[in-house]
């Protein structure tokens, strides 16, 4: 079991909330004027983490459904999960290059071959691979430095 202030900043399904521009306003309040142009509400930020508002991220329009179905099946992590992987952590294409959603599943299986501070660690790099990554087959996104 993973120890709860560990926790506190990643949600059940593998984002990381610390690197969020939801919460990050809190330590830079030049984010606020973006994201109150994209429909967040003032009194919602800065945001504490999903695991904070009980699933109630401000980027949703309702409680988050991950984070309900993990509560559901009393687990902190969706790996931990007997389903996992399940669909609600399935790739996809739409909105890829904007937001982390693909990130999850390979988030969910670092975090549990390596354990949630070798993720922590490395997650500004996982995230610059995932959006700054050049794909070449058989070798996956590399970045330039490689």
């Amino acid at each position: 079991m993973l120890n709860k202030e560990e926790l506190r900043l990643v949600s059940p399904c593998g984002i990381y909330c610390a690197e969020c521009a939801a919460h990050k306003v809190k330590d830079n309040p030049e984010l606020m004027k973006a994201l109150l142009a994209n429909g967040m509400n003032p009194e919602d930020l800065p945001c504490p983490g999903c695991r904070a508002v009980d699933g109630n991220c401000p980027h949703l329009e309702e409680r988050c459904e991950n984070y309900i179905c993990a509560e559901e099946h009393g687990v902190d992590m969706c790996y931990e999960c007997g389903d996992f992987p399940c669909n609600k952590l399935h790739p996809a294409l739409d909105r890829a290059n904007v937001l982390p959603h693909n990130m999850k599943l390979y988030s969910q299986c670092f975090i549990k071959k390596q354990g949630l501070q070798a993720w922590k660690d490395e997650y500004l790099t996982i995230r610059k691979r995932y959006y700054l990554g050049k794909i070449t087959y058989g070798k996956g996104p590399l970045l330039d430095e490689e």
